[in-house]
């Protein structure tokens, strides 16, 4: 019920009431605008009041808005199930049994993004803004020093962390927070990456004679494990010695990137060079000396090898892109390679198919050069 009484200044205060419970006040210049203001509120709870249950569970946030907002619902006695995104972020990883850490990094950089906003205020608009912002975002300088560097994120990472949200909002959808994924129809070109950097034999012949003469005894392994193997630096740094197979030349790897457990064949001379280091027990096998339950930080040393070597623009992953690429011009299919390596499918090994048919044609060129002594 609204009242409406007259105030000193001579201006109007309304006030609504419901059952007795005070519900909002508004002062106004005149008194129509203060019976039109009574009347509008009054009528927006009574809409409030005669919600059927099962409406009120899919008011959006901004019908509710629209109504009055949360508080009026609450002082009507009416509770809202407001799913907040932080609230959802925090339920999807506690239900995540990925292996991939970089999955809790862009969840955590959505959760910048939205933090307690409703999940079903989130519509396509916003992710979209969200997107576009990330798109203009540069990546950090490889020194440690956590500053920006001037290189914007790529769109293919920008794709991993839209791909992430996604999941998180598909998420809700199973769970009934949801009807409709606004990431659905945003897209974001992929940039084609066909090209991977890889070491040539003399290349090669340079780094394995500077990671010899490193100044850790176990460089040299690792490098040539990792070339040999194809594994990715958190596969070989979370080696322990009972991985080892030593009677079929096999790793056993249980943590993997795409959460599945693998048999990884290590060849002859990465398995010679392996013995001549054995230990007994399950200790890593690139441990820290001053902490042996984490593996050695080798940053240092591999930096010192590559300048030796006069290797420039390499990383330590390109040793499995050095791996894949002897594998595919060695002869392997993209079948084999995808399977040494890991990959759930061939579509990530097709990257490397161009430099079979190269590899071929060479050879065929040289071949057929000296036949005809061209």
């Amino acid at each position: 019920m609204a009242y409406i009484r007259k105030l000193s200044n001579s201006s109007f205060r309304a006030e609504v009431r419901k059952n007795y419970t005070f519900l909002q006040a508004k002062t106004f210049f005149s008194k129509a605008d203060a019976e039109h203001w009574s009347e509008d509120f009054e009528s927006k709870v009574e809409k409030i009041l005669n919600l059927k249950p099962k409406k009120i569970k899919k008011l959006s946030p901004e019908k509710v808005d629209a109504l009055g907002g949360p508080e009026l619902f609450g002082k009507l006695g009416i509770e809202l199930h407001f799913v907040r995104f932080n609230d959802l972020v925090n339920e999807y990883m506690a239900c995540w049994s990925g292996k991939d850490k970089n999955q809790l990094n862009r969840a955590l950089y959505w959760l910048t993004e939205f933090g307690d906003t409703p999940v079903k205020a989130i519509k396509p608009k916003h992710v979209r803004k969200a997107i576009d912002k990330l798109l203009k975002r540069n990546t950090f300088k490889t020194d440690g020093s956590g500053k920006r560097s001037d290189k914007p994120l790529s769109t293919n990472t920008v794709i991993r962390y839209k791909v992430v949200l996604s999941a998180i909002f598909k998420f809700a959808i199973n769970k009934d927070y949801l009807t409709e994924n606004p990431v659905s129809g945003i897209e974001v070109k992929a940039t084609p990456n066909l090209i991977n950097r890889y070491l040539t034999e003399d290349e090669l012949a340079r780094l394995i004679a500077a990671c010899k003469r490193s100044t850790w005894d176990k460089l040299y392994l690792l490098v040539l494990m990792a070339i040999t193997t194809g594994m990715r630096k958190s596969e070989l740094l979370g080696l322990r010695w009972s991985d080892i197979d030593f009677r079929k030349n096999i790793a056993r790897l249980d943590d993997t990137k795409n959460g599945e457990p693998r048999l990884n064949p290590i060849p002859v001379p990465a398995m010679n060079e392996l013995l001549a280091h054995r230990q007994v027990g399950s200790g890593l096998i690139f441990r820290s000396p001053t902490k042996p339950d984490k593996s050695f930080d080798f940053t240092k040393r591999w930096k010192a090898s590559l300048e030796e070597a006069g290797i420039e623009q390499f990383r330590f992953h390109d040793l499995r892109h050095t791996a894949a690429s002897y594998l595919v011009m060695g002869g392997a299919t993209l079948y084999e390679a995808a399977q040494i390596l890991g990959h759930k499918s061939t579509e990530t090994t097709k990257r490397y198919a161009h430099l079979s048919t190269d590899h071929k044609a060479k050879v065929s060129e040289r071949i057929m050069g000296d036949v005809f002594r061209i």
